[in-house]
């Protein structure tokens, strides 16, 4: 295959992470608003993340089936097309029936992809590749919520945002409709006599998804909760808040392009547990303190710490396990995934919004604590 179609496909991978993180900030962003309009309670929002996460789990758990079924290409194609009709669905529906009804799309065309790129990434492309990779996600997750807010800032309404963030994505799937016929090229150059074996789920597996589980659920607490807890319990104007939210993915995006260099010298294992220590400091800062400075710097620590952890993660899974081993691991922790976004960000919603969600930071902190624990242990028995 000429360096050219590597190239060229290696941007439609990163492009399809782009389209991936869109939607993650967009709802964290904008329900404080969207909930008024509704008559909703805070907690309502979790009804969301409930109904998309185990549809988004069950089609990432099947990718291996949807990939040797339709191939790369047509899946990532029908997934990012879902996603824009499920956005600008709930644009134009501006109602919160149509809010559940279309997230139900919006689940299951994140799934898939979610688990697939990430598999073929790993397989057939360098750690650094990984990271960057998920630092397209994160370009996507800091456009969705500052667009979002900035609409609101305009006084035009969430709706709008939705709009626009899903007419972005239409855009992102003509680009990858356009390039089906390049995806085959990737998957055929790489044979292996071992893709004739079957991968089978190891004991050990449980404590790589067990760090997913948690990783997610965390990272998706920080961005869903962060602009209620810093505008309602913190003080800050809701238009400095929502930007801090955009802050925090900005920081996700420019830590894991970073660590995508760091990490060929210093290892995977080694960038997640800095990860782990970095995020805990910015997490305590933001549990302690209330002056703006020192919020924004929580914000930045606690985005730079995650960075590098769920690709360094998901990289050494190739490390730890044989090739096919590695495929079943990465479904299964894509999906668990999901399940911790799901019960983690809306369990931590339901609980918090009875006793006092500026709890959120400290329960958030002591995870990654947990996390780090968990890690250590792990490398000990892979």
């Amino acid at each position: 295959m000429k360096k050219t179609t590597v190239i060229i496909l290696l941007t439609l991978i990163y492009i399809s992470f782009i389209s991936l993180g869109l939607p993650d900030g967009l709802l964290g962003v904008g329900w404080p608003i969207m909930r008024l309009d509704f008559n909703q309670s805070l907690q309502a929002a979790g009804i969301v993340i409930i109904i998309m996460m185990p549809l988004s789990t069950l089609s990432s758990m099947n990718a291996a089936r949807l990939k040797e079924r339709f191939g790369v290409g047509p899946v990532a194609f029908f997934s990012a097309l879902l996603t824009a009709v499920s956005l600008i669905g709930i644009g134009l529906s501006a109602s919160f029936e149509g809010l559940i009804f279309f997230s139900i799309g919006l689940g299951i065309g994140q799934g898939a992809v979610d688990a697939l790129l990430n598999d073929v990434v790993s397989q057939h492309f360098a750690s650094k590749h990984m990271s960057w990779l998920h630092g397209f996600w994160g370009v996507g997750a800091t456009l969705g919520p500052g667009l979002m807010t900035y609409v609101l800032s305009l006084d035009r309404g969430w709706t709008l945002g939705y709009t626009l963030v899903g007419s972005i994505q239409l855009f992102i799937a003509f680009l990858l409709f356009l390039s089906l016929p390049l995806w085959k090229k990737l998957v055929s150059t790489h044979p292996s006599p071992q893709t004739l074996e079957k991968g089978s789920f190891k004991k050990v597996m449980l404590y790589g998804m067990a760090l997913f589980f948690l990783y997610v659920g965390i990272e998706m607490s920080v961005g869903l909760w962060s602009n209620s807890v810093l505008s309602e319990y913190k003080g800050l104007p809701i238009q400095i808040s929502g930007y801090f939210v955009s802050l925090y993915y900005l920081m996700i995006t420019l830590g894991r392009f970073i660590s995508g260099v760091i990490s060929i010298k210093v290892g995977n294992r080694t960038m997640v547990n800095a990860g782990l220590i970095i995020s805990f400091v910015g997490l305590t800062l933001l549990s302690l303190f209330s002056h703006v400075w020192l919020l924004g710097l929580g914000i930045i620590l606690t985005g730079l710490g995650f960075a590098p952890i769920y690709p360094s993660m998901m990289h050494e899974t190739a490390s730890r396990f044989s090739v096919n081993d590695a495929a079943i691991a990465v479904g299964y922790q894509v999906g668990v995934a999901y399940i911790g976004g799901t019960f983690i960000s809306s369990g931590l919603g339901v609980v918090l919004d009875s006793i006092n969600l500026s709890l959120l930071y400290p329960f958030l902190a002591l995870g990654t604590l947990i996390m780090l624990g968990v890690h250590l242990t792990y490398n000990t028995r892979t």
